[in-house]
This record gives structure tokens, C-alpha cells and sequence, in this order.
């Protein structure tokens, strides 16, 4: 086990180091897909993000494939959450026990909502209205390997739309769960997420016409505007979790993360929750590093229904600064 646990870090420390330094510029700004930087799930967003090992729900096949094979039942999650500026996004994730394998998939939909349309003539509304609605479809796999240890992979699809343009890419995300054997059996995570490909607009919007320079009668010639390529955004996260004590019927969990981005600087998440009598969760946790978004706190309950089986309803809030309150709501059934 011993030596298991240190080829385990040996490899976690190689990730971090050819991560890290890879990077000889500063890419601040440069991804596209930025809706896949929201967090998701009302249970990890309530403590601050910071847990790469929770497996209550589906809702952990976001922030790490592995976990989901440590759930021990099939489970359905969707979140909602009204994000900045009048969008939203929404989240349904299912994990499948297949006995050999479990299966996940997912779908998560930002939202603007209806934009008006102004350009450099028209800077009070042209009267027309368009909108951006990006998404993403993963499919994945997890598996114990030991009673300790796991392992999934998620392969998904992005698309990114704005008004009559797109763009569109493949990722993959891989994690791993390593329980140890001491400090209360403190769970390691390890994640790396939106490992894949860039994304390029293409569409309507970008056939234009060029008047030819010096045609003495102003021929226009059809022309279509070239667009870069910008990487969408690749994570490394990896955390702790371990349960602080517990006493009766309650108990205390701590964990954290840290995670290394191609277009941020190292951030780290720490978190608490409290759960009493196996049901009811209250949770907090706070972002170091970040622009605005700081604190965050939540709560949860889970009741047993006979037909139905476990139902959980669980609430998050997040403090985003200059910017208006988030609020996330999410509902999980296990069966």
C-alpha cells in the first residue's frame, strides 16, 4: 500500500511540474468555452468547490469521472443556477452501476437569454435580438480498481453559439480517487479536465463583402472573415478530504483543493460541512485567488422513499462580489 501511495504522488508531482511549466506565456484571457469554468452542483459548490472526492450523487461526474463508481447506486442529479448578468445554466447528470463498470453521462446548457442587437450606427438597438447558448454532452466510465482506489474517464462535446456563428470541440476529462489509510481515512482526488482541442467560429455571420480597392465602380466581391483558434480552458486540480470527527449522530468533513489552469493562476478551495443525523448538511467554504467570487455556504436534506428511493434537495450560495449573488439549486434521486 505504502508503495502504491508513493508512485501515486510520484506521478500527481510529474502532472503538476510539465503542467506548470509548460506554460512560458501568460495566457490570461485566451480561452474560449469559458462556461465550462461554472461551477455545478449545489452539494460542491456550497463548500467552496473544494471536494474532488464527494460521490453522493451524479452530480460528482462534473468535477471528477472516478467518483461515481464510489456512489453505490444509480443516481439522476440536475442542477439550476442564475448566473451573471441574467444568464443561466443547467445541469443533468445520470450514473449507471454496470457491476463491471459504472456509466455516466451528462449534459450541461448556458444561456444569455434574449440580447439586443446595436451596432456602431445604431448604438441605442437595431430592434433585433439574438442570443449565445453554448453546451456540453459528456460520456465516461469509472471504475474501483481496489476498495481504495478508482479511476474514470470522460469524453465529451462542446459547442459554443453566438448569433449565427459556432464553434465547436472534443475533450476529455480523467480523475482518480485514492482512499489512504490514516487520518480518518482521508480520500485523495486527483482531476484534469478539458484535455482536447481548440475551438474555431465558422458561420453566417462572417460572410461579408469587400469593395475592391481602386475599381472605378465599386465592385463588391463576397469575402469570408478569417477567426482564430483558442483553446478551451484545461484544469489540474487535485485535493483532500478527510472526515474531522464525528460524534453520535453528527459528524464534521473538511477538504481542499488546488488547481493549476492555462489561464489563471494556481487558485485554492478549501471547505467544511456538517451533517446531522445522516439527513440534513450545512456547508461553507472560500476561493483564494480568484477575481470576485469568494465565499460560499449551503445546505442539503435527503429523505427515503420507498418507491422512489433516496431523494436529496440540496441549495447553494456564492458570493460573487461587485457582481449580484449566485444561487444554485440542485435535486438527486439515488435508486
Amino acid at each position: 500500500m505504502i508503495k502504491n501511495f508513493r508512485i501515486y504522488f510520484l506521478i500527481a508531482g510529474l502532472l503538476t511540474a510539465n503542467f506548470k511549466y509548460g506554460q512560458g506565456v501568460n495566457y490570461v484571457g485566451t480561452s474560449s468555452a469559458n462556461f465550462l469554468k461554472i461551477g455545478l452542483g449545489a452539494k460542491t459548490v456550497g463548500i467552496a468547490e473544494s471536494d474532488l472526492t464527494l460521490a453522493e450523487d451524479a452530480s460528482s461526474f462534473y468535477w471528477n469521472p472516478a467518483t461515481i463508481s464510489r456512489i453505490g447506486s444509480n443516481s439522476l442529479a440536475i442542477s439550476y443556477v442564475n448566473w451573471l448578468v441574467e444568464t443561466s445554466v443547467a445541469y443533468a447528470g445520470v450514473a449507471i452501476d454496470l457491476d463491471y463498470v459504472t456509466a455516466g453521462l451528462e449534459v450541461s446548457y448556458f444561456s444569455s437569454g434574449d440580447i439586443e442587437e446595436t451596432t456602431l450606427l445604431e448604438q441605442k438597438g437595431t430592434g433585433r435580438y439574438f442570443s449565445t447558448n453554448d453546451f456540453s454532452i459528456g460520456l465516461g466510465v469509472a471504475r474501483n480498481l481496489t476498495d481504495r482506489f478508482s479511476v474514470g474517464v470522460k469524453i465529451k462535446y462542446i459547442n459554443e453559439n453566438l448569433s449565427s456563428v459556432s464553434a465547436s470541440a472534443i475533450a476529455f476529462d480523467v480523475g482518480s480517487v485514492f482512499v489512504t489509510s490514516f487520518l480518518n481515512d482521508m480520500k485523495i482526488g486527483i482531476a484534469l479536465s478539458n484535455f482536447g482541442g481548440s475551438m474555431k467560429f465558422n458561420g453566417q455571420d462572417l460572410l461579408v463583402s469587400h469593395v475592391v480597392p481602386g475599381s472605378p465602380t465599386n465592385k463588391e466581391i463576397p469575402a469570408v472573415l478569417e477567426t482564430k483558434s483558442w483553446d478551451i480552458p484545461l484544469f489540474f486540480k487535485i485535493g483532500l478530504s478527510t472526515e474531522i470527527f464525528k460524534v453520535d449522530n453528527f459528524a464534521m468533513q473538511s477538504s481542499y483543493t488546488l488547481t493549476d489552469a492555462r489561464d489563471f493562476q494556481p487558485r485554492h478551495n478549501i471547505g467544511t460541512s456538517l451533517k446531522f443525523l445522516d439527513n440534513f448538511t450545512i456547508r461553507g467554504g472560500y476561493r483564494f485567488n480568484y477575481d470576485e467570487v469568494t465565499f460560499s455556504a449551503g445546505a442539503g436534506a435527503k429523505v427515503n422513499l420507498e418507491n422512489l428511493g433516496q431523494i436529496q434537495f440540496d441549495y447553494a450560495y456564492t458570493d460573487f462580489g461587485s457582481f449580484s449573488d449566485i444561487h444554485q439549486i440542485s435535486l438527486a434521486i439515488n435508486f
